[in-house]
């Protein structure tokens, strides 16, 4: 973080002096326009603290969009340069979160494809606003046009396509595709689930709708509480791996709101501080509700079913009416569907034609005017 810090600190040095000494730059526009993007620079930077190598991204990001003006620049003379190259740098940003993906161990996140992209966008703010190239003219072209659209339909698609890469969408092609089988124990690339509204616990997400939850829950009950005994004390992520998404929701989500629930219960009775004691008994008792309203059978007849000492304690401290959100399985898409993203691309794909077809066909129809 601090050495990204540095980074930035330079090149705001650099393009103070650059507007200040070469361009001779007298509109305070220009200057506060660079204080407020370096700012937000900096503050996304230190907001990235805990995930440095995230931090070093979005510089990266930034650097990025100056060489993807440049790139443009030799095509694009008008203000569409700059949401071209945003989008460019949006798609690049997918790509690598998809090598991510593909790589063991690491993690795909719809976040960080968006980080890269914003990083982008504020540098080519910083060209627009603070720089001000004159090559860059109000007139609006065809071409230009044409490069935008074809852009930002490419973002659209290959972002469709990770959505589309679901789990059970994994699982159905590394079955045949050996060498990508280790794929079906990783994170998820994207998963469609279901957002509960439960009075007595709050809101919690599931990949399963309640039906299927009690099903398998009846069904396996004992099987899984045997499972759950047997991996006691085996390593949390590991059983995580070998009950993932794809191959197992069911257990990967008890297992995720077990270890939640045991984490806080154990850091509320640790805790000198009473605010914070509250707060762990708080998340420990209504995940351990979301456990015995949802994931009955399997927690009842195993070794992480609690008793009523446990339950006693977590109440005695906290209110247990306020409403609870708990971010397990937060990161499911239950607003759309599958269908309704490639329905809208469908839709804007010949919505764009027709805005191209329009636009060509005005300009040509004033260039015969004219001439």
């Amino acid at each position: 973080m601090y050495f990204v810090l540095v980074l930035l600190a330079i090149s705001f040095s650099f393009l103070l002096y650059f507007l200040i000494i070469k361009k001779k730059v007298r509109s305070s526009a220009s200057y506060i326009w660079l204080f407020i993007l370096s700012g937000l620079y900096a503050y996304f930077t230190v907001k990235l603290k805990h995930v440095p190598e995230e931090a070093v991204h979005f510089i990266e990001y930034g650097l990025l969009a100056f060489f993807l003006f440049k790139a443009l620049s030799h095509h694009i003379r008008d203000r569409s340069i700059y949401i071209t190259a945003t989008f460019l740098a949006l798609l690049v940003g997918t790509f690598d979160e998809t090598l991510q993906w593909i790589t063991p161990d690491r993690y795909w996140d719809f976040r960080d494809a968006g980080l890269n992209a914003l990083s982008g966008g504020l540098f080519q703010l910083m060209i627009w606003k603070v720089i001000t190239p004159k090559i860059i003219s109000e007139k609006f072209s065809s071409k230009s046009l044409k490069i935008l659209s074809f852009s930002f339909v490419s973002c659209i698609i290959v972002l469709a396509l990770c959505v589309s890469n679901a789990p059970n969408r994994v699982y159905s092609y590394t079955k045949h595709i050996k060498c990508l089988s280790y794929l079906q124990k990783e994170e998820p690339m994207s998963e469609f689930g279901y957002k509960y509204r439960d009075p007595e616990i709050g809101i919690f997400y599931s990949r399963l709708s309640p039906s299927q939850l009690n099903k398998i829950d009846k069904q396996n009950g004992e099987e899984y509480a045997r499972i759950l005994n047997e991996s006691f004390n085996r390593d949390y992520e590991q059983f995580l791996k070998d009950y993932s998404p794809t191959t197992n929701p069911f257990m990967h989500e008890i297992r995720v709101h077990i270890f939640r629930r045991d984490s806080y219960f154990e850091k509320a009775r640790v805790s000198s501080e009473i605010a914070e004691k509250k707060e762990s008994y708080f998340i420990a008792y209504k995940e351990n509700l979301i456990l015995q309203k949802y994931f009955t059978q399997s927690v009842k007849k195993s070794v992480y079913s609690w008793d009523g000492n446990k339950i006693n304690e977590s109440v005695a401290l906290i209110d247990k009416t306020k409403p609870y959100k708990s971010p397990v399985s937060a990161n499911l898409f239950t607003t759309f569907s599958e269908k309704d993203v490639w329905t809208s691309i469908f839709v804007i794909i010949p919505f764009l034609l027709f805005i191209n077809l329009a636009f060509a066909f005005i300009k040509e129809k004033k260039y015969t005017i004219n001439a």
